[in-house]
């Protein structure tokens, strides 16, 4: 965070402006970074008394973390301003990535969700094209049916947006396979679960 940043906070939680506030101006800046700033300033309380709404509670250790940074990131020496942005530079990666890994999250889902209202689409179509007869879905080349391979996409997308791990091909195990038939039943997702 560069200096007219950090002066533009402190010039707003002087004038009472609260987190929501000061985000809404400056939407890059972090709830964290404010109560860091707010912190080394000393003007927490002030804040506070001024009727303002207060900056959100912010885990101690991790308002220590965010004052060393900024103190780094001030220092007049070159080896502490290094790691201060070496530090950020971490932190700002590891945001990306945490957005990053919630968009494939929501994609995964939209993608199952998608995949189950085509696949009823699609029993729907036959149905009405045998006159109201069920009748059997299409098989592929390997002899598989279309809609067994997409309910078993489906049943990947939607461990995977769950956080399970399963395979990308094969057989899905029995404990993915009861999850998936058991959400709606708000039953107990299996402990097997992705690493990280």
């Amino acid at each position: 965070m560069n200096e007219a940043y950090r002066a533009a906070i402190v010039d707003m939680l002087n004038n009472g402006a609260t987190a929501d506030d000061i985000r809404a101006q400056l939407p890059d800046v972090t709830v964290g970074e404010i109560a860091a700033i707010a912190e080394t300033k000393g003007l927490t309380r002030a804040h506070a008394k001024a009727g303002a709404a207060p900056i959100p509670d912010v885990d101690p250790q991790l308002a220590l973390a965010l004052a060393a940074l900024a103190w780094g990131e001030n220092s007049h020496t070159a080896r502490l301003r290094n790691l201060a942005a070496r530090t950020r530079a971490g932190l700002t990666e590891l945001q990306q990535l945490k957005r990053d890994a919630s968009a494939i999250e929501a994609a995964e889902k939209e993608v199952a969700e998608a995949t189950q209202t085509l696949t009823k689409a699609q029993a729907k179509l036959r149905r009405l094209k045998n006159g109201g007869k069920a009748t059997k879905p299409a098989a592929s080349a390997s002899g598989q049916s279309l809609d067994d391979k997409r309910r078993r996409d489906e049943v990947r997308a939607w461990a995977r947006a769950q956080g399970m791990a399963v395979s990308q091909v094969g057989s899905i195990s029995k404990d993915v396979m009861d999850a998936w038939n058991n959400r709606d039943g708000k039953a107990a997702v299996p402990a097997q679960r992705q690493a990280g």
